[in-house]
């Protein structure tokens, strides 16, 4: 990384506004923005790096790219632009791990948040092991580094999602969910407090009782209302083992019947700790699915029979040597109360870290095949209980049946009691809920099919008032967005106008609309650019 030099500017009309507003608000208003400079690249080495996410389906090459020391560069970044005549737009990006380009700032600024901490031995996550444990965990930290470190105190989060190298941050503004979310709720609802950058470049700490409006605002704000910096996450106790129970269905109305009796149990030692599920479209998803040679020539004998699609719960309880003979007793007690198909139930004990981090597992293996760096269409609803059968009637055995395009579906259950409804994160109103996620992977140059199809979903769903809401969305018009938060549009606008009054952050969501991007000095300053050089 290596800063432009002044020489070269006049071809930067970024980097010449950032440089110019820089000395002339340090110089007027008691700023330190001069010490921001070395951390800000307009190399194309770098911003080429940040041109896509992991979703691949397009690309967006940020103006800079912003590599912060510490929270205090982020707050004098955005102070910068808050401040100047002519504001730049400015996004953060984690791991890079949306897929619809919600961290693309074109003609602006990325913070780089993995860059947080690069010079500190503690990695900025820190662990309280009292009556109320708790982790501290910079934004920028992905989540399989805050599991390593809760770990050794034998404490672990108590939700995470399926892919541990998402960021805390990251997560956090959407709202962080898996089977195991129907216990404890999503991340989000698991987090005592934050510290917040405005869009005004103002440092807030807040929580329910602190400032719990901005508290509220961030958890599931899209990254509107400012960049998470830290996040204090409840903890539990951690399990050393885990045992995944995998119960095959070909009738949906079981499979539901099933699941939403797991998710009842209010016991935490005779119920499951994870409780997920999946569909299987066509063979050829069941041989990508990872059971053994034998397995799946079982399973595929489920296709012959039926012509698909068939369903799957796969759920998971937690343990350690101490509890391991009563969760076989009530492992056999539960399995008899279900209503999967005999001769179909597939078991196996793992260490915990091993089913948390599974889906690393997974990527090491795809990525020397090619199969994991390609355009990832993915879609996240959330269907209301009411509705799940007749989405799976119009989607999966509809317009999906008999797909044999890599990837994975999901369907599992969530209960509305578990979110808080005070926070922007959104869901149906009925209080069983169910997500149904299509994660194809375009392995076969089938891009623009797998996002048709994507599409023709959601307009079934609008179609026939299906009652869905979009997780991870990626709306193009506020009409959509409207429609979307539904009762919660009005106040996610009064705290875009509070925090982020100048639309400064996440342009990439394209829920409002940005201001114009700089181009030209003169326009930004007022000021001739000859007159302004003799400055330097």
């Amino acid at each position: 990384m290596e800063i432009t030099k002044l020489s070269s500017l006049i071809i930067l009309p970024l980097t010449i506004f950032i440089t110019i507003t820089s000395f002339v608000l340090s110089q007027h208003n008691g700023l330190p923005s001069l010490d921001i400079l070395s951390e800000i690249s307009t190399d194309p080495n770098d911003t080429s790096l940040f041109a896509t996410d992991f979703g691949n389906l397009s690309k967006s090459t940020p103006g800079a790219v912003f590599y912060p020391s510490s929270p205090n560069d982020i707050a004098t970044l955005i102070r910068l632009s808050y401040r100047s005549a002519k504001p730049f737009p400015i996004s953060q990006r984690g791991a890079g791990h949306s897929t619809y380009g919600q961290t693309f700032v074109p003609d602006g600024v990325l913070v780089y948040m993995p860059s947080l901490g690069r010079n500190q031995s503690d990695c900025r996550i820190t662990v309280s092991n009292g009556p109320i444990p708790y982790v501290d965990a910079g934004g920028e930290q992905t989540w399989i580094n805050v599991l390593n470190a809760t770990l050794k105190h034998g404490l672990t989060p108590r939700v995470f999602t399926d892919y541990l190298l998402a960021t805390v941050g990251g997560t956090l503004s959407n709202a962080g969910i898996s089977g195991a979310a129907f216990k404890h709720g999503p991340q989000i609802s698991n987090v005592y407090e934050l510290d917040v950058i405005t869009g005004t470049g103002e440092t807030i700490t807040c929580s329910r009782d602190m400032e719990p409006d901005l508290f509220y605002g961030a958890l599931g704000g899209l990254g509107q209302f400012g960049v998470i910096t830290r996040a204090r996450i409840a903890l539990e106790p951690a399990q050393k083992t885990v045992r995944r129970v995998r119960l095959f269905y070909t009738d949906v109305e079981l499979l539901m019947k099933d699941q939403e009796k797991l998710i009842s149990i209010e016991n935490d030692l005779s119920g499951f700790d994870f409780v997920g599920g999946q569909v299987f479209l066509s063979k050829a998803q069941v041989i990508r699915s990872g059971f053994s040679d034998s397995d799946i020539e079982k399973i595929t004998r489920l296709f012959n029979e039926t012509g698909g699609p068939v369903y799957l719960i796969d759920a998971a309880v937690y343990f350690n040597d101490t509890t391991a003979a009563s969760v076989d007793q009530n492992i056999k007690v539960l399995l008899k109360e279900l209503h999967y198909i005999s001769g179909y139930a597939f078991s196996i004990d793992m260490p915990l870290l091993d089913f948390l981090n599974r889906l690393y597992y997974l990527e090491v293996q795809l990525t020397p095949l090619g199969q994991w760096l390609v355009p990832h269409a993915w879609l996240d609803l959330f269907v209301p209980k009411s509705k799940v059968l007749e989405f799976d009637s119009i989607i999966f055995k509809g317009i999906l049946k008999g797909n044999n395009a890599a990837g994975t579906l999901l369907l599992f259950p969530m209960i509305r009691a578990k979110w808080d409804d005070k926070m922007s994160a959104v869901t149906p109103d009925e209080e069983i809920f169910y997500v149904a996620s299509l994660l194809w992977t375009a392995i076969a140059n089938n891009t623009q099919a797998l996002t048709d199809a994507n599409d023709q979903v959601v307009s079934i769903c609008e179609e026939y008032n299906l009652g869905c809401k979009v997780y991870l969305p990626h709306f193009t018009n506020q009409q959509d967005w409207k429609r979307q938060f539904g009762n919660k549009w009005d106040k996610f606008v009064s705290r875009k106008k509070k925090y982020d009054p100048k639309v400064l952050l996440s342009p990439g969501q394209q829920i409002f609309t940005p201001l114009e991007p700089v181009r030209l000095l003169q326009e930004c300053t007022g000021w001739d650019l000859t007159e302004m050089r003799t400055h330097f």
